[in-house]
């Protein structure tokens, strides 16, 4: 069947191209990072006979690719039934799975039902060497995910190594590479840590956004080291130098530039329990209700959902006008429309701004830099003219310039020095209490989602 679509003014067609789908949120982990918070399974989670139906609902609609996400997916009996549904059905299907399987559920047999049920591949995070993996991910968990991709690589089953960005590995990221590489991944995934779900608990670990400015030129180099292919998600830009050199390129070979959260447009995400949203990553704050629900399978089709007049309205009816801070300054502001949305929920609860923007740091670290030039030109002619130290007036900052007092060649966004005791100080020592939130790890939305996950049909 053709899209779905809906309109609004134009002839753009917004239709649930990707969908990221929660089927469980039970994990056998407790991540620090996790940006589910999860752990139990949510109450009244779809059964089997619900779950194939939404299959059916999501081919229907036109969609494209879906991603089986948790929570650990594999905590369900049935993923590989839900997978195979999908797969029949022309949807291109793969799963994020942290590696690390309960006992008597060896790594090869799962391994092996993901490929009988037709994946076209699986995102296998490792977040850095052993000691920083498992600081962030628990004990004994470094071994058995490179255990993992290694049974799925043995069975024909590509993999992409995924790796969340962050205070404690941003300076061991080469490093990162080579470990995805040396464990045969064919794609090197990055996103950047959000401060929500549990880490909204260790905010000290996100980096900051000024630290964009060496994050990207690394990604770059080390991109083109070749070797494999290195995607980042669309949590990292925006139209800076680097984006068309980061971002994916169509089929056709054409250049992709960042075009917008396609939260609600093209990109749909489905909790476990039936909850629908425009993506999974955006979601309440500890103890608040979820303002980014859109309503229930249980209680109406997706179809139903996706069509409704003012479904989506954060991003569906968000204007140019709209967007605040440097943001609704920006000369990219119409195309970028103040990049990912689930970024901007969760550094500034707002999502008309978004200051984890290359463009927008380096915008204010060029003015920072002027204005330290003008100051010491004018020190200098003072001082040969022998006049007092007195200032002039002050420049008001950008929304997002740093304070003024720090010194100007302070290399405060460079990668920090690795350093072993900050990463014992976050070392996951024991599980952490079983909470109930959601998120899904979900690929940015390309012209063609085969360019993007290297699928080979």
């Amino acid at each position: 069947m053709s899209p779905s679509t809906i309109t609004s003014g134009s002839d753009k067609r917004w239709w649930p191209q990707h969908c990221t789908w929660e089927i469980t949120l039970e994990c056998d982990l407790r991540c620090r990072h996790c940006g589910s918070r999860a752990g139990q399974a949510r109450p009244r989670e779809l059964d089997t006979a619900e779950c194939l139906d939404v299959a059916a609902q999501l081919a229907d609609m036109g969609t494209e690719l879906v991603t089986l996400s948790g929570g650990e997916p594999t905590r369900r009996a049935d993923w590989d039934e839900i997978a195979r549904a999908l797969v029949k059905r022309g949807v291109l299907t793969n799963m994020v799975t942290n590696g690390v399987y309960r006992e008597g559920l060896p790594a090869h047999d799962v391994a092996r039902r993901a490929l009988d049920a037709g994946l076209c591949n699986v995102g296998i995070s490792i977040d850095g060497p052993e000691p920083i993996h498992e600081a962030m991910r628990g004990r004994d968990t470094f071994r058995r995910t490179l255990a993992a991709i290694d049974a799925f690589n043995s069975v024909g089953m590509q993999v992409s190594v995924m790796t969340t960005v962050n205070r404690l590995n941003l300076p061991v990221l080469p490093e990162t590479r080579q470990i995805a590489i040396d464990a045969g991944a064919a794609t090197w995934r990055l996103q950047l840590a959000h401060p929500m779900g549990t880490m909204e608990r260790h905010q000290d670990l996100v980096i900051r956004p000024r630290q964009l400015l060496d994050l990207l030129p690394m990604l770059v180099r080390l991109k083109n080291q070749g070797g494999i292919k290195l995607i980042i998600s669309d949590s990292i830009g925006y139209h800076g130098p680097q984006d068309t050199e980061l971002r994916n390129r169509t089929v056709g070979g054409r250049p992709v530039r960042w075009m917008g959260c396609q939260a609600g447009l093209r990109v749909v995400g489905i909790q476990a329990d039936g909850g629908v949203k425009g993506c999974l990553s955006l979601q309440a704050r500890w103890g608040d209700d979820d303002p980014f629900l859109e309503g229930n399978l249980r209680e109406a089709r997706l179809s139903e959902i996706w069509n409704r007049p003012g479904a989506f309205a954060f991003n569906r009816q968000q204007t140019t006008e709209g967007l605040t801070g440097a943001c609704g300054d920006c000369r990219h502001a119409k195309a970028c429309r103040g990049g990912a949305k689930c970024m901007a929920a969760a550094v500034g609860h707002v999502l008309t701004e978004n200051p984890y923007c290359y463009q927008v740091v380096n915008d204010a670290d060029t003015r920072r830099v002027r204005r330290a030039a003008v100051g010491a030109a004018a020190a200098a002619a003072m001082l040969a003219l022998g006049g007092c130290g007195c200032s002039g007036p002050k420049t008001p900052p950008s929304s997002y310039d740093e304070p003024q007092n720090e010194p100007v060649t302070a290399p405060e966004y460079a990668a920090p020095a690795y350093d072993p005791d900050l990463v014992a100080e976050y070392a996951v020592q024991q599980p952490e209490p079983d909470v109930t939130d959601e998120y899904g790890v979900r690929p940015e939305p390309e012209p063609d989602v085969r360019a993007e996950y290297a699928v080979e049909l």
